[in-house]
């Protein structure tokens, strides 16, 4: 078996951790949050919800502005605390390298508000890939992480402010 391919961002907010958390994992986020990033294109929309996106197993396709897709589940969802997906079934350059990803969502409260810890699993299809997927995630996907968890603060911020 192929070890995955981990990396980890963190950060704070000045809001607190329900509201955190609702902004972070709303059913419509992804395009507010996931831009285009180098080589990686950003989210238009999401389609086909087979459930409220509260519930595990509830599935759905993300679309992304160069027209390629990937299928999202969610695995956990515990409101305030923690929300973990897979994506699978990629029709962009990813698909050949990687057969699945798991994203992970910790959230907590903070003195000054809260704060979220987000991990991100490539498993790659074959020790072939591994080395390809590391240089990926250490040239490209750890910038698009930052960027994506930097506009979730915001996004939080901005909301609590309104």
């Amino acid at each position: 078996m192929v070890r995955a391919v981990s990396h980890t961002v963190t950060r704070t907010s000045r809001v607190d951790v329900q509201k955190l958390f609702d902004e972070v994992v709303q059913e419509d986020v992804l395009p507010k949050v996931l831009h285009r990033y180098l080589l990686i294109p950003a989210v238009s929309h999401t389609e086909g919800n087979t459930g409220p996106w509260d519930v595990p197993g509830s599935v759905r396709t993300i679309r992304f502005t160069d027209g390629t897709s990937a299928r999202e589940e969610v695995l956990e969802w515990a409101s305030g605390r923690r929300f973990a997906y897979r994506v699978d079934k990629f029709t962009n350059a990813l698909g050949p390298l990687a057969t699945h990803a798991i994203g992970e969502w910790d959230f907590q409260s903070e003195p000054a508000g809260s704060g979220f810890r987000w991990t991100y699993h490539f498993h790659p299809r074959n020790r072939a890939a591994v080395p390809v997927v590391r240089l990926l995630v250490a040239l490209i996907w750890r910038g698009y992480m930052a960027k994506c968890a930097d506009l979730c603060v915001e996004l939080a911020e901005r909301a609590s402010a309104e």
